[in-house]
Protein backbone atom coordinates (compact mmCIF):
# COMPACT_ATOMS: atom_id res chain seq x y z
CA UNK A 1 0.00 0.00 0.00
CA UNK A 2 1.18 3.56 -0.74
CA UNK A 3 -0.22 7.16 0.67
CA UNK A 4 -2.20 9.27 -1.79
CA UNK A 5 -2.80 12.75 -1.18
CA UNK A 6 -5.71 13.97 -2.00
CA UNK A 7 -6.83 18.03 -2.30
CA UNK A 8 -3.47 18.48 0.69
CA UNK A 9 -5.49 17.59 3.15
CA UNK A 10 -4.50 14.19 4.40
CA UNK A 11 -3.00 10.78 3.77
CA UNK A 12 -5.68 8.13 2.22
CA UNK A 13 -4.54 4.33 1.42
CA UNK A 14 -4.57 2.52 -1.53
CA UNK A 15 -5.31 -1.17 -1.52
CA UNK A 16 -3.42 -2.93 -4.35
CA UNK A 17 -6.94 -2.82 -6.73
CA UNK A 18 -6.67 0.90 -6.37
CA UNK A 19 -3.24 0.51 -7.47
CA UNK A 20 -4.34 -1.42 -10.61
CA UNK A 21 -6.66 1.04 -11.66
CA UNK A 22 -4.49 4.22 -11.73
CA UNK A 23 -1.23 2.46 -13.43
CA UNK A 24 -1.64 3.29 -17.00
CA UNK A 25 -0.40 0.29 -18.86
CA UNK A 26 -0.55 -0.85 -22.23
CA UNK A 27 -0.65 -3.26 -24.72
CA UNK A 28 2.37 -4.14 -26.10
CA UNK A 29 0.66 -4.92 -29.63
CA UNK A 30 -2.11 -3.03 -29.78
CA UNK A 31 -1.41 -0.32 -26.81
CA UNK A 32 -5.08 -0.59 -26.06
CA UNK A 33 -5.04 0.07 -21.89
CA UNK A 34 -4.17 -3.01 -19.98
CA UNK A 35 -6.88 -4.22 -16.36
CA UNK A 36 -5.96 -6.86 -14.27
CA UNK A 37 -3.09 -8.24 -13.14
CA UNK A 38 0.25 -5.75 -12.31
CA UNK A 39 2.74 -8.61 -14.62
CA UNK A 40 -0.42 -9.09 -17.45
CA UNK A 41 1.51 -7.49 -20.99
CA UNK A 42 -0.88 -8.19 -23.98
CA UNK A 43 -4.76 -6.68 -23.37
CA UNK A 44 -6.31 -10.27 -25.02
CA UNK A 45 -4.82 -13.54 -26.34
CA UNK A 46 -5.09 -12.51 -30.02
CA UNK A 47 -2.72 -9.28 -29.28
CA UNK A 48 -0.10 -12.01 -27.34
CA UNK A 49 -0.49 -14.38 -30.15
CA UNK A 50 -0.03 -11.28 -33.05
CA UNK A 51 3.16 -10.03 -31.09
CA UNK A 52 5.13 -13.65 -30.30
CA UNK A 53 4.26 -14.20 -34.17
CA UNK A 54 5.84 -11.11 -35.20
CA UNK A 55 9.12 -11.86 -33.23
CA UNK A 56 9.22 -15.37 -34.12
CA UNK A 57 8.63 -14.37 -37.74
CA UNK A 58 11.84 -13.59 -38.70
CA UNK A 59 13.98 -16.01 -37.17
CA UNK A 60 11.57 -18.34 -38.96
CA UNK A 61 12.14 -16.39 -42.42
CA UNK A 62 15.73 -16.66 -41.77
CA UNK A 63 15.53 -20.68 -40.39
CA UNK A 64 13.52 -21.36 -44.16
CA UNK A 65 15.38 -19.38 -46.15
CA UNK A 66 18.36 -21.28 -45.28
CA UNK A 67 16.81 -24.72 -45.46
CA UNK A 68 15.31 -23.66 -49.09
CA UNK A 69 19.56 -23.43 -50.08
CA UNK A 70 20.39 -26.37 -48.18
CA UNK A 71 17.41 -28.13 -50.05
CA UNK A 72 18.14 -26.72 -53.19
CA UNK A 73 22.11 -27.39 -53.29
CA UNK A 74 21.05 -31.40 -52.05
CA UNK A 75 18.37 -31.21 -55.41
CA UNK A 76 21.93 -30.48 -57.39
CA UNK A 77 24.42 -32.47 -56.32
CA UNK A 78 21.57 -35.51 -56.51
CA UNK A 79 21.23 -34.14 -59.92
CA UNK A 80 24.87 -34.73 -61.05
CA UNK A 81 25.20 -37.96 -58.37
CA UNK A 82 22.15 -39.24 -60.85
CA UNK A 83 24.20 -38.47 -63.94
CA UNK A 84 27.30 -40.17 -62.93
CA UNK A 85 28.91 -36.96 -62.23
CA UNK A 86 32.09 -37.22 -59.89
CA UNK A 87 33.81 -33.77 -60.79
CA UNK A 88 32.05 -30.13 -61.87
CA UNK A 89 32.56 -26.83 -62.17
CA UNK A 90 31.34 -24.72 -59.58
CA UNK A 91 30.66 -21.65 -62.51
CA UNK A 92 28.79 -24.77 -64.58
CA UNK A 93 26.17 -24.62 -61.35
CA UNK A 94 24.10 -21.84 -61.01
CA UNK A 95 22.06 -21.72 -58.04
CA UNK A 96 24.70 -24.00 -56.04
CA UNK A 97 25.85 -22.13 -53.04
CA UNK A 98 28.42 -23.75 -52.16
CA UNK A 99 29.08 -21.91 -48.41
CA UNK A 100 26.28 -23.35 -47.12
CA UNK A 101 26.62 -27.24 -45.81
CA UNK A 102 24.86 -29.25 -43.22
CA UNK A 103 28.56 -30.68 -41.79
CA UNK A 104 32.23 -30.99 -42.51
CA UNK A 105 34.87 -33.45 -41.24
CA UNK A 106 38.85 -32.79 -41.51
CA UNK A 107 40.68 -35.81 -42.72
CA UNK A 108 44.31 -36.82 -42.01
CA UNK A 109 45.45 -35.89 -45.54
CA UNK A 110 44.45 -32.10 -44.72
CA UNK A 111 41.51 -32.31 -46.84
CA UNK A 112 37.73 -31.49 -45.64
CA UNK A 113 34.59 -33.33 -47.25
CA UNK A 114 31.45 -31.27 -47.07
CA UNK A 115 27.97 -33.22 -46.18
CA UNK A 116 24.86 -31.36 -47.98
CA UNK A 117 22.54 -34.06 -45.71
CA UNK A 118 23.53 -37.91 -47.33
CA UNK A 119 25.64 -36.59 -50.24
CA UNK A 120 29.08 -36.18 -49.19
CA UNK A 121 31.86 -34.09 -51.55
CA UNK A 122 34.78 -32.03 -51.72
CA UNK A 123 36.02 -28.85 -52.82
CA UNK A 124 38.52 -26.35 -54.33
CA UNK A 125 38.33 -22.98 -55.09
CA UNK A 126 37.26 -23.81 -58.81
CA UNK A 127 34.99 -26.90 -58.27
CA UNK A 128 33.33 -30.18 -56.71
CA UNK A 129 34.82 -33.47 -56.85
CA UNK A 130 34.79 -36.94 -55.51
CA UNK A 131 30.64 -36.11 -55.44
CA UNK A 132 28.67 -39.43 -53.72
CA UNK A 133 26.61 -40.73 -51.35
CA UNK A 134 27.21 -40.91 -47.74
CA UNK A 135 28.05 -44.65 -46.33
CA UNK A 136 25.77 -45.38 -43.22
CA UNK A 137 28.97 -45.82 -41.18
CA UNK A 138 29.18 -41.87 -41.08
CA UNK A 139 25.84 -42.20 -39.31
Amino acid sequence: MFAAYIWNIEPVLLSSAQKRMETKRQCLWCGMPISGRLDKLFCSASCKNAWHNHITGRERRCRDRVNTILWNNYKILQSLMETGEKNVLLSSLPGFMPDYVTGYRKLHNGRTELFCFDIMYNKTEARLYNIRQASDLLY
